[in-house]
């Protein structure tokens, strides 16, 4: 990602009291892991993290990417969006899911 995007991310993470320095970064390797890592571990309740932060990684970077300068997130979103893609296609749709809650927990 640009510069631009970086200092962007910082800025926001500064100005945003639910977030601290890092965590953008840090969900951005957290969900891209879980996308393309073993299928035991693609979510919290069939063997993913017991604290709940996996699916939390994706819920950081919605924030980021809903909060952020438009062509910011645009950058960032092509980057997400892969990791989401390979996520998609190694997951299920849950029928019984909560048709309110983010699309990605209403996965199986």
């Amino acid at each position: 990602m640009s510069g631009k995007v970086a200092a962007d991310i910082v800025r926001l993470e500064r100005r945003d009291k639910r977030l601290r320095l890092g965590d953008i970064a840090r969900a951005l390797r957290g969900w891209s892991r879980q996308a393309r890592g073993p299928a035991s571990d693609l979510l919290d309740e069939f063997g993913g993290c017991p604290c709940g932060c996996t699916s939390h990684h994706r819920h950081v970077l919605d924030l980021a990417l809903r909060a952020l300068p438009r062509r910011t997130a645009r950058e960032l979103r092509s980057v997400v969006e892969a990791a989401d893609d390979r996520f998609l296609s190694r997951t299920l749709a849950n029928p019984w899911a909560d048709p309110s809650a983010p699309w990605w927990q209403q996965r199986l």
